[in-house]
C-alpha cells in the first residue's frame, strides 16, 4: 500500500492487488487559496482492491470473516458520509438520528443486511424507553451491543429526555447526580463488535450517556451492582443469546438489580427463540407481560416476537413468585379454570 499527500487536505492511496485490476478517476488538488476548480490542476488517483489477507498474513475467509467484512464496510460507510457531510459543510447536522438513518440505509443494501432491532421492534423500544421516568439513581442497560444501533437509539432517548427536562425547568444543568455517570450501559462479548459500537456511539456524539463494556453478561450484571447499586435498572434491552434470557433474569432477580416497575423489553423471542424465559415472564405474578409479534428488520415474511413485561417486585402477588400451574391447583377445585385477568 502507497500513500502519497496531495496538498490542502488531499491524499491518494493506492492498494496493490493480485488481481491487478484498477480504477482511475481525476480530483482537484484542494488549495488553500481561491482558485477555481477549472484552473485547479489534477491529479490521477489509482484505486485498486485491497489485499486478501491482513498485514499479519492472516486469510480473509470463511463465514467468521465474512461476518466482520460487512461490519468493516459498515464503518467504511459511515465514514465516507462523514466525509460527504464535512464537504458540503453540514458536519453540525452529524446526531445520533443522522446515525441511525445511515446504519438503515446500508442495511438495505444487497448483502448488507444487519440483525438489528429496526422499523416496528425499534418504535416499541423507544415507546418502551420513554415511558420509564429519568429520574437519578436510575440506569438502563443493554445486552448484546453489537454495532451500537440500539444502544445510540437508547442514548438518543435519554438525551431528549435531558433536553425536555432543562426546558421544562425539572432538570437542573448543573445537577451532577444526573450528569455525573452514564445513564445506559451496553454488554457486548465481541471485542470487534465492541470497538465498532464505540466508535458508532462517537459519531453520534452519545459517549457521555451510554458506555460499552466488554466480556459476557453473566460475567457483568455484578458489576451493574458494584456501580450503580441496589434497585438501580429501570429499563433491560435483552438482545443477546435467547437461550440464556430466562438465566440472565433469575441473576438480576438475585441480586435484586431491578427496581419496582422496571421495564424489561427482549427481542427476537421466537427467532432464535426464549421459550423457558417467556414461559417464566407470562406465569409469574412477578412481572406483567404483554407478547407482540411483529416483522423481522427490513423481512415482511420472518414473524418475531417482542416480550415486553413490567417487574412487579420480588414478591407481588398472591402466590409470591409465580402463578399455581394448573396440575398444581387443588383437585377439589373445577378441572378447568381461567387465568385472571391482568390488571
Amino acid at each position: 500500500m502507497e500513500s502519497a499527500a496531495l496538498g490542502g487536505g488531499w491524499a491518494v492511496t493506492t492498494y496493490g492487488g493480485s488481481s491487478g485490476s484498477s480504477a482511475t478517476a481525476q480530483l482537484p488538488v484542494a488549495r488553500g487559496d481561491e482558485t477555481s476548480a477549472e484552473d485547479r490542476p489534477l491529479a490521477t488517483v489509482e484505486r485498486r482492491p485491497p489485499p486478501e489477507t491482513f498485514s499479519a498474513g492472516l486469510p480473509l475467509t470463511g463465514a467468521l470473516s465474512a461476518g466482520y467484512r460487512k461490519l468493516g464496510m459498515l464503518v467504511e460507510h459511515l465514514e465516507t458520509r462523514i466525509e460527504e457531510m464535512e464537504a458540503m459543510g453540514g458536519r453540525h447536522r452529524i446526531s445520533a438520528e443522522w446515525v441511525l438513518k445511515e446504519i438503515d440505509k446500508f442495511s438495505q443494501g444487497l448483502g448488507k443486511w444487519l440483525k438489528v432491532a429496526g422499523d416496528d421492534k425499534s418504535e416499541i423500544l423507544e415507546h418502551s424507553i420513554k415511558s420509564r421516568p429519568l429520574t437519578e439513581f436510575r440506569t438502563m442497560v443493554e445486552f448484546g451491543a453489537f454495532v451500537g444501533y440500539t444502544a445510540t437509539r437508547m442514548g438518543r432517548c435519554v438525551e431528549l429526555a435531558y433536553q425536555k427536562g432543562y426546558e421544562e425547568g425539572t432538570i437542573s444543568f448543573e445537577d451532577s447526580r444526573l450528569q455525573g455517570s452514564n445513564r445506559v450501559s451496553t454488554m457486548e462479548i465481541d471485542p470487534i463488535h465492541a470497538c465498532i459500537a464505540r466508535h458508532v456511539l462517537d459519531i453520534a456524539r452519545l459517549s457521555h450517556i451510554v458506555e460499552v463494556w466488554i466480556g459476557q453478561v453473566k460475567d457483568l450484571i455484578p458489576r451493574l451492582g458494584e456501580e450503580y447499586g441496589c434497585c438501580s435498572l429501570n429499563m433491560v434491552f435483552m438482545d443477546q443469546r435467547g437461550t440464556t434470557f430466562h438465566d440472565d433474569l433469575s441473576q438480576l432477580e438475585e441480586l435484586r438489580l431491578m427496581y419496582p416497575g422496571c421495564r424489561l423489553v427482549a427481542d427476537n423471542t421466537v427467532k432464535p427463540g426464549a421459550p423457558v424465559y417467556c414461559w417464566h415472564t407470562t406465569v409469574s405474578d412477578c412481572y406483567s407481560t404483554t407478547n407482540y409479534t411483529l416483522h423481522e428488520f427490513l423481512e415482511s415474511t420472518i414473524e418475531d416476537w417482542q416480550v415486553v413485561c413490567d417487574y412487579q417486585g420480588p414478591l407481588a402477588g398472591s402466590s409470591g413468585r409465580r402463578r399455581p400451574l394448573p396440575w398444581e391447583e387443588d383437585p377439589d377445585e373445577p378441572e378447568w379454570k381461567e387465568w385472571e385477568p391482568r390488571r
